[in-house]
């Protein structure tokens, strides 16, 4: 199918608007989204979310900093 949403830094495209978003991360290191209970910082919520699994099962959900949306720790 078409990928309308094209990256200008290398040309990879995407078929929806979030997935470019998303990997322009990846290009600036911009990782916003940040473990509230180590510090650890991630480009992708579901990085965070993988990594909230793994190192601090368990631990419960966070919230946001930004929005106050809760995520889940699994």
């Amino acid at each position: 199918g078409e990928h309308p949403n094209i990256c200008v830094e290398c040309g990879k495209s995407f078929a929806q608007s979030a997935a470019l978003l998303a990997h322009r991360r990846s290009h600036g290191g911009e990782k916003p989204f940040a473990c509230l209970d180590c510090g650890k910082s991630f480009g992708l919520s579901a990085n965070l979310l993988r990594h909230r699994r793994g190192a601090h099962a368990g631990a419960g959900p966070q919230s946001c900093r930004d929005c106050g949306k809760e995520v889940g720790a699994g």
